[in-house]
C-alpha cells in the first residue's frame, strides 16, 4: 500500500513539474513576441562627456525621453560617468 502511494506521488510531482515546463517554455515565446525578449542593435552612439546629463543628450540629440529609456534599459542618469555608451538610435529584432 505504501508503495502504491509512492508512485502515485511521484507520478504526480513529475505531471506538476512537467506541466510547469511547458508553461514556462509558452510565457518566453509570447514573451518574445512583444519584444520583451528583443534584442536593440545601436545604429548611432555617443560617449558621454563632462557635464553631460540625460535630459542634455536628448537635447542635444533631439531624442524624445521615451526612446532614450527604450535604447539605454540599463542606464543610471544619476550615475552616468564619462566615457559611458549612450545609444541614440536603433532598431529591435
Amino acid at each position: 500500500m505504501a508503495r502504491a502511494s509512492y508512485e502515485s506521488t511521484m507520478l504526480v510531482s513529475f505531471v506538476l513539474l512537467f506541466l510547469l515546463s511547458i508553461s514556462m517554455a509558452e510565457s518566453r515565446i509570447v514573451s518574445s513576441g512583444i519584444g520583451m525578449n528583443s534584442a536593440l542593435i545601436c545604429s548611432k552612439i555617443y560617449g558621454a562627456n563632462i557635464g553631460d546629463t540625460c535630459f542634455s543628450i536628448m537635447q542635444q540629440f533631439s531624442v524624445n525621453p521615451q526612446a532614450f529609456a527604450t535604447f539605454n534599459p540599463n542606464l543610471n542618469c544619476d550615475k552616468m560617468f564619462v566615457g559611458e555608451w549612450i545609444c541614440l538610435d536603433g532598431s529591435s529584432f
